[in-house]
């Protein structure tokens, strides 16, 4: 398959929003094609990341978040470095646990989002860093639960530590987050305890991840 350039990428993108029916349909697949073509660079080059890939940007399309500027500057940069491949797949994790309170979605769309999700993380999580002592924006962002775009805020902020690397990459210190347990524990409680909710509830908005982490922290 041809590798389309950045500008490219961006025009397909915004022809897929003004799109409908199946031609939309068909263009949303391009782009994952072009998503998944990048996933060589973190080993998950096989057929089950292109059906994983095409699922996730469709919930994304239909909670109406495949529109988010934020997919736009991933696309730029998906096939420029490995870091690239990283930020669009955390990006895309971080827009489901979004999607995951789209109360349209229904409850069986919406478990679907922290399940596909907690997928994605579980793979960012289990990389080897590409600098020894710290770890990249799509971590951080995985670690957490939170897009790439609230990473960079945080960084803006000065709530995160980080400098800027050769190529104009964030260099997070990794040493910052060893005394926080909590993202790396929880996770998964946290997963788990938000799916309950929505089928218990079949629909309506979730507490913050704040308070469901701060009620399992008190049941512990």
């Amino acid at each position: 398959m041809e590798i389309l350039s950045p500008e490219d990428r961006v025009v397909l993108w915004r022809t897929t929003i003004d799109a409908q029916g199946a031609q939309r349909d068909a263009l949303l697949r391009a782009i994952a094609r072009e998503i998944f073509e990048s996933l060589s660079a973190l080993d998950l080059y096989d057929h089950e990341f292109a059906q994983l890939t095409v699922e996730s940007l469709t919930t994304l399309d239909d909670a109406g978040l495949f529109a988010a500027d934020s997919v736009r500057r991933c696309l730029e940069s998906l096939h420029e470095t490995r870091e690239g491949a990283e930020l669009t797949v955390a990006e895309i994790c971080g827009l489901l646990r979004e999607a995951a309170d789209v109360e349209h979605l229904g409850a069986a769309g919406r478990v679907r989002a922290i399940e596909l999700a907690s997928v994605w993380r579980e793979h960012l999580l289990t990389r080897h860093p590409i600098e020894a002592g710290y770890i990249s924006v799509a971590e951080v962002a995985a670690r957490y639960g939170v897009t790439t775009q609230a990473v960079y805020k945080w960084l803006a902020k000065g709530r995160i530590e980080g400098t800027r690397g050769p190529g104009g990459s964030w260099r997070i210190p990794a040493a910052q987050f060893e005394s926080d347990a909590r993202p790396s524990t929880s996770r998964h409680q946290l997963d788990a305890l938000q799916r309950q909710l929505i089928a218990e509830r079949d629909g309506g908005e979730l507490p913050s991840e704040e308070r469901l982490a701060s009620e399992l922290r008190a049941a512990d």
